[in-house]
């Protein structure tokens, strides 16, 4: 077996090419790659994935890399939207609604928010007997993003002549 590399990607994340003995070609996250060595077997690539316990996917160290479930790191690691709340410009009911929602309609001048359908229909109708004149349209609001990722690792700790494993619990945001 040969490597090359690690290679830099445009997205600064660090790969290795390895020829098998067979001649086969595999490109693989240079993380990934550490981690098998370690363990000396391949990596289950529908099951197993590689987690870069501070985010930081540059700090390469075996300290910094664990394997995860790829549906639990899914979860854990995905960038998702923060919903923000609002009050239905018709019925004055308080809801959450994506930004992005609301941002494409702004954009499109369109008048609201609304807490649902009913209440748009409510307002469109009312607006076509001109029973009412027309709202203003939705504010633009940015998005902002968190991630759900907990971390658990187990820590050692080394007092007097006892070694003590305990679950240390970290956020990262």
């Amino acid at each position: 077996m040969k490597v090359h590399g690690p290679y830099k990607r445009q997205d600064g994340r660090q790969i290795v090419i390895v020829v098998e003995d067979d001649g086969s070609k595999r490109t693989i996250s240079y993380p990934k790659w550490l981690l098998e060595l370690q363990l000396g077997r391949r990596l289950d690539p529908d099951l197993e994935t590689v987690d870069h316990i501070d985010s930081n996917f540059e700090n390469n160290s075996l300290e910094n890399l664990r394997i995860m479930p790829r549906n639990e790191h899914s979860r854990e690691d995905t960038r998702r939207v923060k919903h923000v709340k609002f009050n239905c410009a018709w019925c004055q009911k308080e809801f959450e609604r994506s930004p992005r929602l609301i941002r494409d309609k702004a954009r499109k001048n369109k008048a609201g928010p609304f807490c649902s359908r009913t209440c748009a229909g409510k307002y469109s109708r009312k607006l076509q007997l001109k029973l009412i004149d027309k709202f203003d349209s939705q504010p633009v609001i940015d998005s902002e993003y968190y991630k759900k990722k907990y971390v658990k690792a187990f820590c050692t700790i080394i007092s007097s002549d006892l070694l003590i494993d305990f679950l240390c619990d970290v956020w990262d945001e």
